[in-house]
């Protein structure tokens, strides 16, 4: 196995296989999780992702689970929200769950990330002041309980105004970061991009993925990805009736947006390969046709800047891997 392609896979999938496609109930999800997480693959392995509204249903598992190995890592989901007072008041259950849920089972267990939608009202407003406002709610909730995750990715809306909508969370959610950098319980906030979904119109256009990974870029914020990135290259597949994209080619188009300073043009031609031999991984490099970028940058960046995508499906990317000889 080459160094780049360990440093690149190294932690990236969170496993959300209570969600479609998979759509699986909380048993054999969880069940899955744990195997995962003792198979020589582990070392894709992330989080398991799971509504905050469920974390009480994993009560049965604590003696069963939660106590062999290292800590369980949860990323929570949010419910989504059309008001800003509706925000408040899930915010506050979201937290307090986790706490509970903390407190619960001790040091076995950790709900690391927070994943929400920011409320609509916010969003569509057009207004920073307003989105301001929800990330503060978010920091006041968050303040109130030890057990809380400290990292949270916002997630907005593809609407017809969608590149101003970005631009103003972007700039609310990096002018939170830099305002709270020095406190010492800091709540560290980054953006949620979603790839697809169940349906065709779910599918972000390339365009819309390579403006948000390079206004991430430009607002120096963390990118977590969600849905539709089942497969290593972006690809047709009929169970959509259209493109899906690709880890390598949404991973790896920001991190060569990073290294090369790539303008949106540039980054979607990576996010539109089909061609998987223009990708390529050595002990030294990950490359895109004649683009490459070090082992050590991609670790670097993969820890703080390109983080995860979640995905129902943990074997499918392992196989697609293995199709392509890098496992």
């Amino acid at each position: 196995m080459k160094n780049s392609f360990r440093a690149f896979m190294s932690g990236i999938i969170d496993y959300a296989g209570l969600f479609p496609p998979a759509d699986l109930s909380l048993d054999p999800a969880i069940r899955n999780f744990a195997a995962y997480r003792k198979s020589e693959k582990a070392w894709m392995l992330s989080r398991f992702i799971i509504p905050a509204a469920t974390l009480n249903d994993l009560e049965v598992y604590g003696e069963e689970l939660f106590k062999e190995g290292e800590p369980f890592r949860f990323s929570v989901l949010g419910g989504g929200t059309e008001t800003l007072n509706d925000f408040e008041s899930e915010i506050g259950r979201v937290f307090k769950s986790c706490n509970d849920f903390n407190d619960g089972h001790g040091r076995h267990v950790v709900t690391e990330v927070l994943e929400i939608k920011l409320p609509k009202e916010a969003v569509l407003s057009g207004d920073s002041d307003l989105i301001s406002s929800v990330l503060d709610m978010t920091h006041q909730a968050s303040s109130q309980y030890s057990g809380s995750p400290q990292t949270v990715f916002f997630e907005g809306f593809y609407e017809e105004s969608w590149e101003k909508d970005i631009e103003t969370v972007l700039g609310a959610l990096s002018e939170f970061n830099e305002k709270h950098q020095s406190d010492s319980d800091m709540l560290h906030v980054g953006y949620k991009l979603r790839c697809g979904g169940t349906q065709a119109d779910m599918f972000p256009g390339v365009e819309k993925v390579a403006y948000s990974i390079n206004a991430c870029r430009e607002y120096n914020l963390a990118l977590k990805c969600t849905a539709g990135l089942h497969h290593p290259v972006r690809h047709y597949h009929d169970s959509v009736q259209t493109k899906m994209h690709g880890f390598f080619n949404v991973f790896g188009g920001a991190l060569l947006a990073y290294a090369y300073d790539l303008n949106n043009e540039e980054l979607s031609e990576i996010i539109s390969e089909e061609d998987p031999d223009h990708f390529s991984f050595t002990n030294e490099h990950f490359s895109w046709k004649d683009l490459s970028i070090t082992t050590e940058d991609i670790r670097e960046l993969r820890e703080v800047a390109v983080t995860s995508f979640g995905s129902c499906s943990f074997e499918e990317p392992i196989e697609d891997l293995q199709k392509l000889n890098l496992l």
